[in-house]
């Protein structure tokens, strides 16, 4: 993989989306600038933590709150990757960790990503490196901003039903540990 910081500017489209059915979906962020493109693979607790930092920015940003609704009913998929958008972008990789930054002068917020970079420990073990430099890096305006955090949201309700008490997902036989197991918490 190449040290490099691909550093695409004004990004044109930082979006994301959910590739798969429920329990077996892929999430992606996906970007353009000029001529570049990027897919930035995440897992869903990411996604989860991405939607709320982006909505605690615009909420700093703005000088109060932003209500960020706790279920949506009814909920239309964000629409997926343009058609144009290319099948193997100039950058791809799985995120180990993501940065958000603002620049109130420019009134612009900043994202870097970090790939997932696995070194291999004395007796063979695997981890991630931690001291991983960020390889990708973009800058939004608010309303692009808004409009991902709206699709973050949308993705992630869109997903298998959560579980009120304990958030893991809802199967046919799930046993909430919050509930110590005694009363199942069943499927609506």
């Amino acid at each position: 993989m190449s040290e490099e910081l691909h550093d695409f500017g004004r990004a044109e489209l930082l979006d994301a989306e959910a590739i798969g059915k429920p329990g077996e979906r892929r999430f992606r962020l996906f970007a353009r600038s000029g001529a570049l493109t990027a897919s930035l693979w995440l897992e869903r607790e990411q996604l989860e933590q991405l939607s709320l930092a982006v909505d605690r920015l615009l909420a700093r940003i703005a000088g109060g709150e932003v209500l960020r609704p706790e279920a949506l009913a009814d909920v239309a998929p964000p629409p997926a990757a343009p058609g144009d958008f290319p099948e193997s972008p100039d950058v791809e990789f799985q995120v180990a960790a993501m940065q958000l930054g603002y620049d109130p002068d420019a009134d612009l917020i900043l994202l870097r990503a970090t790939p997932m970079e696995l070194v291999e420990q004395e007796g063979g073990e695997l981890t991630v490196r931690e001291d991983a430099e960020p390889h990708f890096a973009a800058v939004i305006s608010r309303a692009q901003a808004t409009r991902l955090s709206a699709h973050l949201l949308s993705i992630l309700a869109t997903g298998r039903p959560r579980c009120p008490f304990c958030g893991r997902p809802m199967e046919d036989r799930h046993v909430c540990e919050k509930q110590n197991g005694y009363h199942p918490v069943g499927l609506n």
